[in-house]
């Protein structure tokens, strides 16, 4: 009896060649482990910001993104590296790692500011602490959510690809 993969195999290539198959699976197959290693880096920033900003009460909402974020930036950069991307060379700084940063730039920023924003007009919701914890810690992940396509396509096109050998581009 034929595996489901190999009977949705069989039915694709009926429709589209076996190599854009194998690369519409190799996409979906990293897609996958961009999402599962989103999730983790997500609830690692998740946890940093509440502790931080919740439970301690160590920074204001801003701040406290702000430190969510550049801890979560780290172990996101090498599970997409290494896991997501496969890759195995040595980081390249001005390919790889500068436009990371500027990527992950962009991300604090765009989180600090809704997270900012939601924060400065939680007040709709009342002076309750438990309120404005969870528009805080909605905002954030919302903020990371809208990203988070954009991410992916930023680092498939253009950062983690595949650049040919002269060898292999023969």
């Amino acid at each position: 009896m034929e595996t489901i993969e190999l009977v949705v195999q069989r039915v694709a290539t009926l429709v589209i060649s076996e190599q854009q198959y194998r690369r519409i699976r190799a996409l979906w197959s990293r897609f996958w482990r961009y999402a599962t290693g989103s999730l983790i880096t997500a609830v690692f920033s998740q946890l940093v910001l509440f502790f931080v900003f919740s439970v301690l009460r160590l920074e204001n909402a801003r701040d406290s993104a702000i430190t969510a974020t550049l801890v979560g930036a780290v172990p996101s950069y090498f599970i997409n590296r290494y896991w997501a991307w496969g890759k195995k060379s040595r980081s390249s700084l001005r390919r790889e790692v500068v436009p990371y940063i500027l990527m992950a730039l962009v991300s604090l920023v765009f989180s600090t500011w809704f997270v900012d924003f939601s924060h400065s007009h939680a007040g709709f919701l009342g002076s309750s602490r438990i309120a404005i914890d969870f528009v805080v810690q909605g905002s954030y992940l919302l903020s990371f959510v809208i990203l988070w396509f954009g991410k992916f396509t930023f680092m498939h096109k253009w950062l983690f690809r595949s650049v040919p050998t002269t060898e292999s581009a023969r």
